[in-house]
């Protein structure tokens, strides 16, 4: 429909169908976007939660399978799950099936005269058995398993395995179907003991043999053997070299002895262990006693006794974990206890510097421990009461994962399913012994043996390294003298303990981002202020976009530059660069001064040349900062500060100074424009401009020289009473450094925080910059005290904005920062962040493993500490706008 316009014109009265389409077109899609965006955010912290929330997960076991056997002392289980073997009191092994429990093979102990077992021993990995005799001599045996692979064509005669049928015993091995083209044979290798090695006389009373490292390039192996021989103890080194022409095997038994404490020990002992690398020695007495014994010398020398027990208690089990750096002890009170010998701080004369430390204590149960077992794989332990409760313990964090209850001491007969379908009757429990409890190869079966039966029960551990202790709390790790904070998630050896501590990944970010925001947000917002309120609108045109171009750079360059150009100028020229840090903005206030003693028609005249009078100064202040630097470092540091920051040497009031000097400075100017500001005002007014300026430069010459006086007088005193800051916050300097990540992540950051800073600043009204000024305010009051109060919302929300991108920033500090995850606050060493993390670790990380989820719960945390920032800088933005609508 149309209508006559004023000027005569026909005009619509509705909205043509193209702008109507457009208009709908463009709504969809930014809703779509909106949406989507949010969608995929959600999408992000749904795929991270999803990849992080198995790490909650505990054990869980399958039912359990029981087969009758003899007693035995020892039991185990190859690696397939195939083969059963054990060992009597005797020193007989005989191997079984697990598919119904039937003997395939039997290997005694060859004959040794009128002696008798007295003792045993085994190795963690279960495959060293170790006997020790009524006469002073010990055997040792390998058990190891054989397993070779048939196509369908090659299966022996009489193997008739196939997919329905999935294993199968014929003669002394198992065959097992492993798929449509391969059939697995496993055999238990036929078992050979050593010949009888004499340690003494007296009957062997406890015994702990670990095995040398062999392989097939090695020539020489060393066999460690400690054993208690009546009222001595015995360490033992059995040297095996092999000669190359002849492949003769010479062995060579080496024997130290010890006397035992004089004072009687209550009870007998219990076990003896080989810690440290077979460099220390423990004996566990029943009555509650751990005596060491230190074996560096190759001698044995009683070193300390601890008290493990207190009061009436008894040790009831003693094993080693894993690495042989921490003893279990069961206690008849369910306590299980890990003790590790670590360095002393300070050790006498007479000490050996180490000392017997408990750093793990988990509380089991109410009923004696009467069995203690290692993992072959985690630093996991089992444990069985004499109820047969079976526990699965985490030892590096005191965490029980899991408790399980034995079907060996029920009083009634059951009946399990095996996994070939047959059951098996479960022994009544009226005569059966306390049960031993061990762990399989790949410690994913629970094995718990008595008198006349075996059970088993395959479980899933789950993530045992994953707790929040473990993430976020102190960890007493092996070879460490005390809990601490610590990641590394490789080491060299599968037996060392994972350390996956988010804290120093935490505190690298915060470290990371707390030095770039000292550096970029004071520049970034009074160059803002500059620019914004003092600068001419044709020189802040071309200035401003000069600035936003630094965001253009690529932060792996500046990481590249930082690293290696940077970096190398910076450690030649540390002292000339933290010199400059304060040299330069004291030499533009000088300036500033200076200009104010020129008569008043020539500053009008020279105004438009001050920005460049400014750049004058700045070659200027780093001039005099190099040419300083010299002479301070002669004075202050011995020469140089690098090396002066490592030792101990020259005096400790150059490192006081260093602090003292901002500090001193910044409370000076409070006092200059707090206090005294009412008084500086005063004598601007009843003063000529010429002579208040030169009031100001003497005010401006007295204030430095009182902040450098008394920053030197404090700093000497602090020295003098043996106060210093290497060590503390100051320490050895590393050429990648916070000092260094701080300029080049500042540089980064400072863009984004000018560009919205200026934006804020623009949009304050100029109504209230000319009430202002017309009230006879300074352009200075007026930028200070009505422009900058305005603008504090949008000056907030740069701030926070910068601190989002320092916090999720990656390059930069993974190429300048050394990605070294320590916990200080010292400017001159390095440190590891999230992200930095993140990067380097997450391609090799095995998929699936503890490590691989603990790298996606980082990026978690790393997005809600984002997402924190944010909530917090939203919130205050809108508190300063409410207080700045009010104006």
């Amino acid at each position: 429909m149309a209508a006559d316009a004023y000027t005569g014109q026909k005009r619509r009265k509705q909205t043509p169908w193209s702008v109507r389409l457009g208009d709908a077109f463009a709504s969809r899609m930014i809703a779509v976007g909106g949406i989507g965006t949010i969608a995929a955010i959600l999408l992000v912290v749904l795929v991270l939660l999803g990849t992080a929330l198995p790490l909650l997960k505990s054990p869980s076991f399958d039912a359990w399978r029981t087969f009758e056997t003899p007693a035995y002392t020892y039991v185990g289980v190859d690696e397939t799950g195939a083969l059963l073997w054990g060992m009597d009191a005797a020193g007989n092994i005989d191997v079984r099936n697990l598919i119904d429990g039937s003997q395939l093979a039997a290997f005694p102990l060859p004959a040794a005269g009128d002696a008798t077992v007295t003792c045993t021993s085994i190795s963690i990995a279960r495959s060293t058995l170790a006997l020790g005799f009524s006469d002073g001599s010990f055997r040792v045996a390998q058990v190891g398993f054989e397993t070779r692979l048939y196509s369908p064509a090659q299966v022996p005669t009489g193997v008739t395995v196939n997919a329905d049928q999935r294993a199968q015993p014929v003669g002394d091995a198992v065959y097992q179907w492993l798929d449509r083209s391969s059939v697995r044979e496993t055999r238990l290798a036929a078992v050979t003991w050593s010949p009888p090695r004499s340690l003494g006389d007296a009957p062997l009373l406890a015994l702990d043999y670990v095995g040398g490292a062999s392989g097939r390039l090695a020539q020489t192996t060393t066999d460690h053997v400690l054993a208690i021989v009546g009222e001595e103890l015995v360490a033992a080194k059995l040297v095996a070299k092999q000669s190359r022409p002849a492949k003769k095997v010479v062995e060579t038994l080496t024997v130290a002895r010890c006397p035992l404490l004089a004072r009687n020990q209550s009870g007998r002992p219990v076990s003896i262990a080989l810690l440290n690398g077979n460099n220390q020695a423990v004996v566990g007495w029943e009555g509650g006693t751990l005596d060491r014994f230190s074996l560096v010398d190759g001698e044995p020398k009683f070193a300390e006794s601890q008290q493990a027990v207190v009061g009436a208690g008894r040790i009831t089990a003693m094993a080693p974990l894993l690495a042989r750096q921490t003893l279990l002890c069961g206690l008849d009170n369910g306590q299980l206890q890990g003790w590790m010998v670590v360095r002393r701080e300070t050790a006498a004369a007479d000490e050996d510097g180490y000392r017997l430390a408990l750093a793990r204590e988990v509380k089991i149960g109410e009923r004696p421990l009467v069995s203690v077992a290692s993992s072959e794989q985690t630093h996991v332990a089992v444990t069985g009461d004499d109820q047969g409760n079976t526990a699965l313990v985490y030892m590096s964090t005191n965490r029980l994962l899991n408790t399980r209850r034995s079907p060996l001491d029920e009083p009634s007969t059951s009946k399990t399913d095996s996994p070939a379908g047959s059951s098996v009757d479960s022994p009544a429990a009226g005569a059966l012994k306390p049960p031993a409890v061990s762990l399989d190869h790949n410690g994913t079966t629970l094995i718990v043996s008595t008198d006349n039966a075996v059970s088993l029960a395959a479980f899933d551990i789950g993530y045992p390294e994953a707790s929040l202790r473990s993430y976020f709390g102190k960890v007493w790790y092996e070879g460490h003298t005390e809990p601490k904070y610590i990641w590394q998630s490789s080491s060299g050896t599968e037996k060392a303990e994972i350390k996956l501590s988010l804290m120093p990944l935490v505190f690298g970010t915060l470290k990371a981002t707390v030095y770039a925001m000292i550096i970029s947000v004071p520049l970034a917002i009074l160059a803002a202020i500059y620019t914004s309120e003092f600068l001419s609108p044709s020189t802040r045109g071309r200035v401003k976009p000069v600035i936003e171009l630094m965001a253009s750079l690529p932060s792996v360059v500046l990481g590249y530059i930082a690293a290696l150009v940077i970096a190398p100028y910076l450690q030649e020229h540390l002292l000339a660069v933290l010199m400059g840090l304060m040299v330069v903005p004291l030499t533009f206030v000088a300036a500033g001064n200076l200009w104010n003693l020129l008569p008043v028609d020539w500053i009008v005249r020279l105004q438009p040349f001050r920005l460049l009078a400014m750049g004058v100064c700045l070659p200027l202040a780093v001039l005099m900062s190099v040419k300083m630097a010299e002479p301070v470092e002669r004075w202050f540091f011995d020469g140089s500060l690098v090396l002066w920051l490592g030792s101990d040497r020259g005096s400790a009031t150059g490192g006081w100074m260093l602090l003292l000097l901002p500090l001193l400075s910044v409370a000076v100017c409070l006092f200059f424009y707090g206090p005294l500001a009412e008084r500086t005002r005063q004598l601007a007014i009843a003063r000529t401009p010429q002579r208040y300026a030169i009031l100001t430069i003497l005010r401006f010459v007295f204030a430095t020289v009182l902040v450098v006086g008394l920053a030197w007088a404090i700093g000497s005193a602090l020295s003098m009473v043996g106060l210093d800051l290497r060590g503390n916050l100051f320490d050895s300097y590393q050429d990648r450094n916070a000092l260094l990540v701080g300029g080049a992540l500042g540089f980064c950051v400072i863009p984004i925080i000018y560009t919205i800073s200026d934006d804020a600043l623009q949009a304050v009204p100029s109504q209230l910059r000319s009430a202002s000024l017309g009230c006879g305010a300074t352009p200075w009051q007026t930028t200070m005290r009505v422009v900058v109060p305005s603008a504090m919302s949008g000056l907030f929300s740069a701030v926070m904005i910068g601190l989002g991108r320092a916090v999720g920033e990656t390059m930069v500090v993974l190429m300048a920062a050394g990605n070294t995850p320590v916990m200080e606050w010292n400017p001159f060493n390095g440190f590891r962040t999230l992200s930095a993390t993140l990067a380097t670790e997450l391609p090799e990380a095995a998929k699936g493993s503890t490590h691989f989820r603990t790298l996606f719960l980082a990026a978690l945390l790393l997005f809600f500490l984002t997402l924190i920032a944010n909530t917090f800088a939203e919130y205050v933005r809108i508190r300063f706008r409410k207080r700045a609508s009010q104006l």
